[in-house]
């Protein structure tokens, strides 16, 4: 069997974000009246996850956030596209995705607003070659929950077991074996995984492209052979 399809995570994987997502969440958060938040207590807050956010906010600096969800994503949203410069593209995994938009349909299932992960694809000149989007307005449950991925499949009309997936985080691996598809986590790409596979958590960051004509990412690299 071959792969039909393939999906990425956006932040992190086709984009690096983390500098930006922290700054934006960090003015929403003084906007809505929590000020000198430390940026260092931020670098390992749990951004995406609302209620996390909440909980370690109050357990950790005993502060409380008092306006709605929809309230902190918008302003947060607001100050990442007025700073999508900052985000810089990952050029070893954009040509993979050009690459593999040659064989089949892409999609990027993120745990990021939509309006950003589409402005970020834009940025990264892969706004035209992905299909589909998902993002967190999209599902009910963000990862490690395999909602994400099983939407994108079915968007794609594309048998998960015949979907391949990028992904960087474990919570992002958790959710595409879940969701009955082989991940390869760009911490290290040379390890492709499917369901109920163990998977290599090394943390490293996915590797840049070698001087001397080392060959880059392909989607070849990662199909199941026959």
């Amino acid at each position: 069997m071959r792969y039909a399809a393939w999906i990425f995570d956006f932040d992190g994987t086709l984009v690096d974000t983390g500098d930006l997502n922290i700054a934006a969440v960090h003015a929403a958060l003084t906007e809505h009246g929590l000020h000198n938040i430390p940026l260092a207590w931020m670098q390992t807050a749990p951004l995406a996850d609302l209620t996390a956010l909440r909980g370690q906010l109050h357990t950790d600096l005993g502060a409380r956030l008092e306006c709605t969800d929809a309230d902190l994503v918008r302003s947060a949203r607001a100050h990442w596209l007025a700073n999508a410069h900052r985000a810089v593209p990952i050029p070893q995994m954009v040509a993979l995705a050009h690459a593999a938009a040659l064989r089949g349909p892409i999609a990027v299932a993120s745990a990021n607003d939509g309006a950003i992960v589409r402005t970020g694809l834009d940025h990264a000149g892969l706004s035209g070659v992905v299909a589909v989007v998902v993002a967190r307005e999209d599902v009910t449950r963000l990862k490690p929950a395999p909602d994400a991925f099983q939407i994108a499949a079915r968007r794609l009309d594309v048998p998960p077991e015949r979907c391949l997936v990028y992904e960087n985080t474990d919570e992002g691996v958790t959710a595409a074996r879940a969701a009955g598809m082989h991940v390869v986590d760009v911490r290290s790409p040379e390890h492709t995984t499917g369901a109920g596979q163990d998977t290599n958590e090394r943390g490293e960051a996915p590797p840049a492209p070698q001087a001397g004509g080392a060959r880059p990412l392909h989607p070849d690299d990662h199909q199941e052979q026959s």
